[in-house]
């Protein structure tokens, strides 16, 4: 019995090696397609990074972070191009929300524009909870907070984002756009994100 229990451990290192190999795999290739987006989240973490007592809003240091991110809530972030893409042209920004007393694990999973407007806040398979209710209160603290630090050029990005965000919106309720599968399925995409959206006073 011994020596079984012993392989079987030596059989999850060796699961949990591939894995983190094939995660930094992945991050190269990403990488290699959108080579701003490391740089882009480091050059936010002090303007976006704020906390209290209760929640924190962390900014990713890399890539690996957000595909960690994704596989631990199993929703989108981690699977669809289209996040590194606004990412790699300053559109929208990902950010973790975790409770501050228990700041590595991944709570809500945030998209958000330069100027701190929420586009998306999701959880385990692309859930809201009740618990949202109470983070919102602390969301609107944190958007308050962040609108001093900004700078003219986030100004500028937030902007460009919003306008791309309202064609966006234009589009998919012009295409009818249904989700298909999870516990949203057959609600109308546009209807969901219009409704998970947080503008920034």
């Amino acid at each position: 019995p011994g020596a079984w229990l012993k392989n079987d451990f030596l059989d999850d290192d060796v699961v949990e090696i591939i894995e983190q190999e094939n995660l930094m795999l992945q991050a190269g290739e990403i990488l290699r397609d959108y080579p701003h987006v490391e740089e882009h989240m480091r050059s936010v973490k002090a303007t976006y990074e704020y906390g209290d007592e209760n929640y924190t809003v962390l900014v990713p240091d890399r890539i690996e972070d957000i595909l960690n991110e994704g596989r631990n809530l199993h929703h989108c972030v981690d699977k669809q191009d289209r996040y590194w893409d606004r990412l790699e042209r300053k559109e929208s920004y990902v950010f973790f929300l975790r409770r501050t007393n228990n700041i590595e694990q991944s709570y809500y999973t945030l998209e958000v524009e330069p100027g701190g407007t929420i586009r998306q806040k999701r959880t385990m398979y692309d859930r809201q909870e009740d618990d949202i209710e109470e983070a919102t209160e602390f969301l609107q603290k944190w958007q308050k907070e962040i609108r001093k630090r900004l700078t003219e050029e986030d100004y500028a990005l937030a902007e460009k984002s919003r306008i791309l965000r309202l064609e966006n919106f234009k589009q998919l309720r012009k295409d009818n756009v249904i989700i298909n599968t999870g516990h949203l399925q057959g609600a109308k995409l546009v209807d969901v994100l219009m409704a998970d959206l947080m503008v920034a006073a």
